[in-house]
């Protein structure tokens, strides 16, 4: 999951000093707005210990001074102790919440689970209209799969980012400062990308589970629930391509090919426009239509509209070069069309590649493999079969492959011991 420190600018007006702060207070804020933030920490903690440790301004402050040093556990720490001294003072904390985020980042990185979850609760409850922290909740909850625990987070960070957008739209619309508008559209575009990430997660999990439901009603359900969590994510984001493909994915397994295929037009439409609009790189661009013109043509293989779905994987392969995943699928239609020379041809240039796992080199060994049973060349088939053996030789389909072949070949022997290897694998 991504973990990336957060940073929020300060307005240096919130450094003036209140007329009803203590002088010891007055001089930490001093030494903060000279950039003193060292003398601003020691000076607070000497406070603390000559008895002003029940004063929540001291801890506020040290706060602050820590979260200009972005030292965020010990800012955290004493945002914390000032909220408990004075809940009061969490209006204040309103633009300090990475310091809660960041903290939670870093121990959870650690392996500190329970520490992370504690301090985003903390975070939650000082500044509860962030999303960022039940989405991060929600992260830490689908690494312990717990699912329905993180689909609940992620929706939870869906509507505050949904409500925060409101408010934000209605900021922009009374304001008449440029200054004030640009940060609030810098704001708007946070809630964005937390409705895009918490709407993609939780409807991955959807998928999941879905996927791997024996019941029908609950399965039904945990469609409606994905259709619902990626429609609603792509009114707040018509660009997402992430969105979008994942979507077209669940229709794919539910089997609306139609529906999918409106789903990745759209998607491709809605790229262009952002590139006309400037907000999205030619490059990145490129990429984005890459992998929905990938899912598109799987979409119309599994349509059996193979000459359209090889078309979609062409283009897909002309924007991102000969990789894995579009030559394996290329040849994988080509099989399916029973054009055996063809996928051998596609396949044999993955084989040439120097860059793929062994599973993928494997598999690329069997679909060639596969292609010369269907021509009845046994003898090519067999030392396809032996190369991808190579590369998994524990498969136990393999050496059941490799038996019959020897068998067909009239080498008995080794067909048998072939068997004997499969038995002892299973």
């Amino acid at each position: 999951m991504n973990l990336a420190k957060l940073w929020v600018s300060v307005v240096a007006g919130l450094l003036i000093v209140a007329g009803c702060s203590s002088p010891a207070v007055t001089g930490i804020k001093v030494h903060i707005q000279n950039s003193e933030y060292h003398e601003a920490i020691h000076l607070a903690d000497s406070v603390i210990a000559n008895g002003e440790g029940s004063n929540p301004e001291v801890w506020y402050w040290k706060a602050r001074a820590y979260s200009m040093m972005r030292i965020w556990d010990e800012a955290a720490v004493s945002f914390t102790q000032a909220y408990e001294l004075d809940p009061l003072m969490a209006a204040n904390m309103t633009n300090y919440w990475p310091a809660f985020y960041n903290t939670a980042s870093e121990y959870y990185v650690e392996g500190r689970t329970e520490d992370a979850i504690s301090m985003l609760e903390t975070g939650a409850a000082i500044v509860p209209e962030r999303p960022e922290f039940n989405q991060m909740l929600g992260d830490i909850a689908l690494d312990g799969q717990n699912y329905e625990e993180a689909i609940a987070l992620f929706e939870a960070s869906i509507e505050l980012a949904s409500v925060q957008m409101d408010v934000i739209r209605g900021n922009i619309a009374e304001s008449q400062d440029p200054a004030f508008i640009e940060q609030l559209n810098t704001e708007k575009a946070r809630m964005v990308h937390s409705v895009v990430l918490s709407s993609y997660n939780a409807g991955s999990i959807l998928k999941n589970l879905y996927m791997n439901s024996e019941d029908e009603a609950a399965a039904a359900d945990y469609m409606a629930q994905a259709v619902a969590i990626y429609t609603r994510g792509i009114e707040v984001d018509p660009s997402s391509a992430d969105l979008m493909t994942g979507l077209a994915e669940f229709y794919i397994l539910s089997e609306q090919y139609d529906k999918a295929l409106a789903i990745y037009d759209d998607a491709l439409a809605a790229i262009d426009t952002g590139v006309e609009e400037g907000w999205i790189a030619e490059e990145d661009a490129a990429e984005m239509k890459a992998g929905v013109l990938l899912t598109r043509g799987f979409t119309f293989i599994e349509m059996e509209r193979f000459d359209e779905g090889i078309a979609a994987l062409e283009l897909c392969r002309a924007q991102m070069g000969n990789t894995y995943q579009v030559l394996a699928m290329i040849g994988h239609a080509n099989f399916i069309m029973e054009q055996y020379n063809e996928s051998i041809e596609v396949m044999e240039q993955l084989t040439a590649m120097d860059d793929l796992t062994n599973d993928e080199y494997a598999n690329a060994w069997y679909m060639i493999y596969a292609s010369y049973i269907r021509l009845e060349d046994d003898t090519d088939a067999l030392q396809a079969l032996l190369n991808a053996i190579q590369y998994d030789g524990d498969n136990a389909d393999y050496y059941e492959y490799l038996a019959q072949t020897y068998s067909t070949l009239g080498r008995n022997n080794q067909a048998m011991e072939a068997m004997e290897k499969a038995q002892s694998l299973r």
